[in-house]
């Protein structure tokens, strides 16, 4: 192999997550491969929620079995629930901050302190549910796109606050923008929320070898329970389904939530074990003894 050609999508968000890569891949001689139209970004504009899964990664899987790029990029929330045939993920970054931000021009504000009516952008089905639970008073706005456009539309004055993802900030260098992380107690994260991951063909050894080279197993056994809760509860990135998962360095512990689109009705439950995939399954049982799989048929 000549060169190692890394594809990910072109935005701003997606390009600043992939140089850390290409520094650690050094002295590999590679290329960056950018996607400019990949899946969800052709969306544009739109101001409704994403509602298919794999939606960011699926022009880039494309271009993986295709063979036009050894190795893609993604973040773990936005990869299809079910590994596509012929690929699989091969390594897996250390993660990232996983709580939600508000971000608002008072640098001391926070979600409890916002004022009643205040306007909050965002497009995303579960950041609604909990502000429709946590603040019923608020005002959601719809918005989608990247962040550099979010932020303007905070400082034009056409909404009073954003909820955005705190590792996006940070791995944009705008940390200082953020007024308020809140807690995933608050606010429970998207399951595979601030992971990146690096995905390739399952039969091409030198980059499988390459990207497992590169990866975190502490980020790899998280990422392994998470994805269980999405599997086995029929999730993807923008379904009404949230969760995350921590560990000590010997026990895991899993963290779920279903709930309604409005907020209205929400079920958690928790496990901590040993092993990864049986703690998550241990915790989907749960919820669906609580009856969160009628919830996901209605929220459909």
């Amino acid at each position: 192999m000549s060169r190692l050609r890394i594809g990910a999508r072109a935005s701003v968000m997606s390009l600043t997550q992939t140089a850390p890569l290409l520094s650690a891949l050094a002295p590999t001689k590679t290329v960056l491969v950018p996607f400019y139209d990949a899946g969800g970004d052709r969306e544009g504009g739109a101001r409704t929620a994403l509602a298919s899964d794999g939606v960011f990664t699926d022009e880039i899987e494309k271009a993986l079995l295709a063979g036009d790029v050894d190795i893609a990029v993604h973040c773990l929330k936005d990869t299809p629930t079910h590994d596509t045939p012929g690929l699989v993920l091969g390594g897996f970054r250390p993660r990232g901050d996983l709580r939600d931000a508000l971000v608002h021009r008072d640098p001391g504000m926070t979600l409890e302190t916002l004022p009643e009516g205040a306007r909050i952008g965002t497009a995303s089905v579960r950041r609604r549910a909990y502000l429709r639970r946590l603040r019923p008073d608020l005002e959601i706005t719809p918005l989608r796109g990247p962040v550099d456009e979010r932020l303007a539309a905070l400082d034009a004055g056409k909404i009073d606050g954003l909820i955005v993802a705190s590792s996006g900030m940070d791995r944009l260098g705008l940390a200082h923008r953020i007024s308020h992380r809140i807690p995933p107690e608050l606010v429970c994260p998207p399951l595979g929320a601030a992971a990146v991951v690096l995905q390739c063909r399952e039969d091409d050894e030198i980059p499988l070898n390459i990207a497992t080279s590169l990866s975190d197993p502490t980020a790899e056994r998280l990422a392994a329970a998470e994805r269980t809760v999405l599997r086995e509860m029929g999730g993807f990135c923008n379904a009404p389904l949230a969760g995350y998962a921590t560990t000590d360095g010997e026990r895991i512990t899993v963290r779920a939530a279903a709930f309604t689109p409005d907020g209205n009705v929400l079920i958690e439950a928790h496990h901590t074990g040993s092993h990864a995939e049986e703690t998550a399954m241990t915790v989907c049982q749960r919820l669906t003894r609580h009856g969160a799989r009628s919830l996901g048929k209605a929220a459909a």
